[in-house]
């Protein structure tokens, strides 16, 4: 909700001089939660279309390589896949002798060391993280990250009253009237507008919580895209035929039901809405750089964490796979030197936004080469590399891995089937590539290739079946087969420069030597019932996706309302908490 405060709570752009004395330019990341490609959320973003689409690069075979939140950011922040960081979830089975992931795996496994924020800020960069940060964050708002000037990440991630942390000093209720992508979009404004430290160049982490469940939209956008359905693809509660298809737990799905697909709808809607309020906030944001003369000096990335099923091969909403839906995400960018109009079809993975951050900033051998796991795509930025060739020279192998359980799903629907546990089917354990125009045997190839922990097998030609709804991995040559079994299982492992240089006749010569035991038996099943000690985390329950249409949650304050002097003064006396 945008609401008409005292002067002194307006948000006037004063024309601050520029950056131009910076070698090193600003970076201003946008990151959305749980945004997806392939329900064409972005089309329903018109400032997004114009300002980033039409005035900047999209990236349309954009891979984040694990589609879950905390591993993903923790591979935006590290530069390294999960199997290196060892965030394998959002810590779904943390108890005291066992931790999967989240925020707690974070510093036990000494991540904090060397980030994004501690590179940049050594490199003389002002730092600042405002939103989301890695799961489990909710219970320690005393701590802050090394290496970030300004710190707010959310401990409550309310869509109306979040809380934030205000560095580690005390936690700040935002007032439950203030819509949460609203205070982030208003702290953005007044930290580029009044408390910069013009010297410097900033690095800034925006994080809000949209479109993930619950998906409230601010109270401006709840009538919006009443009509609208999820999109029905192929894969969407698909038929027998093609469900038992699938491997381990999503082959036994029932179909949907009339309610479930009546709620997906609903959810969908909401995803849109919701995504309405970051949108305003990336134009305000434009605006702003643009008055203050800044965005000659400035890069901004906007990005996804990771996508999003919606009743595809009959999971209710949710990710963890590996198909488009749930790893192929956004990516835009925009900034000096990036033509605008630009569609690149390079495979490019969430593991290159560190290095290509270090290489804008200039920073060089400050990091240890085995951290990173991408590599800068500058090149691809300024021109240098072509952004649509024949044959993907920047990389043409994107690895999906996932290391546990599925999305939280219905006690009440499945939990008497079969591998279901703790909210989550388990058996979701497997390693895919997505090969893209590589060379040699690969040239031209456009597949998804996963392997099980539970043996069985996936290939897909995403180009003629982009929603994946056709394994054909029992039609298809066994020595091809071979070549993908064993390049899954070096990318599986891989560090660093082993992650991109891929020698396609390599792989093949080594292939012809092993043999039909590629593959055979390599994945390990996580099993929670297996291991003592373990129970499930009661706190994983999934978010509610049936909020009611229309919104009656009791909100005091529509746009057009008069807002009442009372009101005003309380929020009057509470702006230096709100800018603090």
């Amino acid at each position: 909700m945008r609401v008409c405060l005292p002067e002194v709570l307006l948000f006037i752009c004063f024309c601050i001089p520029s950056l131009e004395g910076n070698k090193a330019p600003n970076i201003l990341f946008l990151l959305t939660d749980d945004q997806d490609v392939t329900a064409k959320s972005l089309d329903y973003m018109p400032f997004l279309n114009k300002l980033l689409r039409n005035e900047g690069m999209e990236f349309l075979n954009y891979f984040v390589p694990t589609g879950l939140c905390c591993p993903s950011r923790s591979t935006i922040i590290r530069g390294q896949y999960c199997h290196n960081t060892k965030i394998w979830d959002n810590g779904d089975l943390n108890n005291k002798t066992y931790l999967s992931g989240g925020i707690t795996k974070f510093i036990a496994e000494g991540l904090y060391n060397s980030t994004i924020a501690t590179l940049l800020q050594a490199a003389g960069y002002e730092t600042v993280l405002i939103g989301k940060y890695l799961n489990g964050y909710e219970t320690m708002y005393k701590h802050v990250p090394p290496g970030w000037t300004y710190w707010r990440g959310m401990t409550r991630l309310s869509y109306y009253g979040p809380v934030v942390s205000m560095d580690g000093k005390f936690e700040y209720h935002v007032p439950k009237t203030i819509y949460q992508t609203d205070y982030i979009r208003d702290w953005v404004l007044n930290y580029l507008t009044e408390r910069r430290d013009e010297d410097k160049p900033f690095f800034m982490y925006i994080a809000p919580f949209a479109p993930h469940a619950p998906s409230i939209p601010a109270k401006r956008h709840e009538n919006m895209f009443n009509n609208l359905k999820a999109p029905r693809y192929p894969s969407f509660n698909p038929s027998d035929d093609i469900q038992q298809q699938k491997p381990s737990w999503i082959k036994r799905l029932p179909l949907l039901t009339k309610s479930q697909i009546a709620d997906i709808d609903n959810f969908y809607r909401n995803r849109l809405r919701a995504l309405q309020a970051v949108d305003e906030m990336l134009a305000a944001i434009v605006e702003t750089l643009d008055e203050l003369d800044i965005s000659k000096d400035t890069y901004i990335f906007y990005m996804g964490d990771n996508g999003q099923h919606l009743g595809d091969f009959r999971i209710t909403p949710g990710k963890r796979q590996a198909y488009n839906t749930d790893v192929l995400v956004p990516f835009l960018v925009r900034g000096p030197g990036v033509k605008g109009g630009v569609k690149v079809t390079q495979a490019v993975m969430s593991v290159d936004l560190l290095p290509t951050w270090l290489d804008l900033a200039n920073i060089t051998n400050t990091v240890n080469p085995q951290q990173l796991d991408g590599r800068s795509i500058v090149s691809i930025l300024n021109g240098k590399i072509d952004p649509s060739p024949k044959v993907n020279n920047f990389r043409s192998v994107a690895l999906s891995e996932m290391y546990g359980g599925s999305s939280n799903m219905d006690t009440k629907v499945y939990g008497n089937m079969s591998g279901f546990w703790g909210n989550r089917f388990w058996n979701n354990t497997y390693q895919a590539i997505h090969v893209l125009n590589g060379s040699d045997w690969a040239e031209g190839a456009n597949w998804l290739y996963a392997e099980w922990c539970t043996g069985e097998k996936e290939f897909y030609n995403s180009t003629s079946d982009f929603y994946h709804i056709n394994n054909i991995i029992n039609k298809t040559d066994r020595k091809l087969l071979s070549k993908l079994s064993l390049l899954v299982s070096k990318m599986g492992e891989c560090i660093a420069e082993q992650c991109y240089n891929i020698n396609y006749k390599e792989i093949a010569k080594e292939a012809a030597r092993v043999g039909k035991n590629v593959g055979t038996n390599r994945l390990k099943c996580y099993n929670p019932p297996n291991i003592p000690g373990i129970k499930p985390n009661r706190r994983g329950w999934a978010y509610d996706i049936d909020v009611p249409e229309p919104f009656s949650n009791g909100f005091s304050f529509s746009d057009s309302d008069v807002v009442p002097k009372e009101q005003l003064q309380k929020w009057e006396e509470e702006y230096q908490l709100y800018f603090y």
